[in-house]
């Protein structure tokens, strides 16, 4: 039996009267791979914020392999106006923060590209290496983690070379072509090691040929 990732149940985002995610529940299992469709403002990318940690849920629970993340109740004003089923059923608040739900196994890409456009191909991934560093300021400033360090640049070329930008590892961002960017982004977060990776139309804006090319990546 394939073990499961993530549970998310009941999950209703509510922005005052606005209901963005109504009342959502899904499992996704080890191995699999499941599509999110629905047209634009269906709340595809609330329902993103949320697994994430971006949104606490107005209502229901996220859970990471069997472990809560994410939980919520509407409470005061939010209670009168709360307009999705399930009311009473969750009891507690726990909202982690998005760098502490990407250290537990999640990662994402966004709808438009967040990269540090500033730094190369390389350091943008490398950045992400640093996530499950091991060292500390002290061992780092002593230079006493120099194999990690090492082990670190070494994944992150393969990272590149696997999603075929390692000969432009040492452009800037910026300087890449829109569908090389995609791949920068999905390199960077696969670079977290994630458990499950949440990619947000990952083909928006692209070409009929990077649309392609994308796929059979």
């Amino acid at each position: 039996m394939a073990k499961n990732v993530l549970h998310v149940e009941n999950v209703t985002m509510q922005f005052g009267g606005v209901v963005a995610v109504n009342n959502l529940s899904m499992d996704i299992n080890e191995g699999e791979i499941v599509a999110l469709i629905g047209p634009n403002g269906a709340g595809k990318t609330t329902a993103f914020n949320v697994i994430t940690g971006v949104y606490t849920p107005t209502n229901g629970k996220v859970e990471l392999a069997g472990e809560t993340i994410s939980e919520g109740k509407p409470a005061g004003k939010m209670k009168k106006l709360y307009a999705g089923e399930n009311l009473g059923k969750y009891n507690k608040i726990i909202s982690l923060t998005p760098d502490k739900i990407t250290k537990k196994g999640i990662a994402r890409t966004f709808q438009n590209i967040r990269l540090f456009k500033d730094l190369t191909v390389f350091e943008n991934v490398l950045i992400a290496k640093h996530m499950h560093i091991k060292a500390n300021v002290f061992s780092a400033t002593l230079r006493l983690n120099k194999k990690e360090e090492q082990q670190m640049r070494k994944d992150t070329e393969e990272l590149l070379k696997i999603v075929g930008l390692l000969e432009l590892k040492d452009e800037k961002a910026s300087n890449l072509p829109y569908g090389k960017q995609r791949r920068l982004e999905i390199a960077r977060a696969l670079a977290t090691e994630p458990k499950l990776l949440l990619l947000d139309e990952p083909a928006a804006g692209m070409n009929p040929q990077e649309t392609d090319e994308l796929s059979d990546f």
